[in-house]
């Protein structure tokens, strides 16, 4: 079985939670199963806030808040 890393810390980021039940405790959204890597992926494929929210059923709030902890890291990340 493969082992996925998360493409950033989500630890310090109030939007996430960590289950060890819920996708190998893997950060997800909220108390959902999506993963914040996914929030992170659909975004940077050319989906809006708004359309993740929509097309995954999460919070937008949560979606924004993601986005903005996970930006600026990932473009750190990147460099």
């Amino acid at each position: 079985m493969p082992v996925f890393k998360d493409l950033i810390d989500w630890h310090g980021c109030e939007a996430v939670q960590f289950d060890p039940l819920k996708l190998s405790g893997r950060a997800t959204v909220g108390n959902t199963r999506m993963d914040a890597d996914g929030v992170l992926i659909n975004y940077e494929s050319g989906m809006t806030p708004e359309e993740i929210s929509e097309d995954f059923g999460i919070d937008l709030e949560a979606t924004r808040a993601i986005l903005a902890y996970a930006l600026p890291r990932r473009l750190k990340k990147r460099a």
